[in-house]
């Protein structure tokens, strides 16, 4: 399991930014803000989408923009293959780093 503090944003908040906690492993995604949690879903069941602004993920019909410490980790953990340069840039430095 990987552990990630970040930021939530949800489309229709106005800019409003939450910041969350996000457990994070083969199989499913945690929210959490502070020690309460937003919610859990089987990664099978969340759509993500890597662009400039962020991690675009589609759950339950709603979409959240997701920032986090580590976005290249995040990335590979929630099996993104594909991303906006500049996150192909990050992912890529990241790399390099190991």
């Amino acid at each position: 399991m990987a552990e990630f503090n970040g930021k939530l944003l949800l489309q229709d908040m106005a800019g409003t930014k939450v910041k969350v906690h996000i457990d994070l492993d083969a199989e499913r995604l945690l929210i959490k803000v502070g020690d309460k949690k937003i919610g859990e879903w089987p990664l099978d069941e969340v759509g993500v989408r890597g662009e400039d602004d962020g991690f675009h993920l589609r759950i339950e019909g709603e979409e959240v923009i997701v920032t986090t410490d580590d976005d290249p980790g995040f990335a590979r953990m929630i099996g993104l293959h594909s991303a906006s340069p500049i996150l192909r840039r990050r992912m890529s430095g990241a790399l390099h780093e190991d």
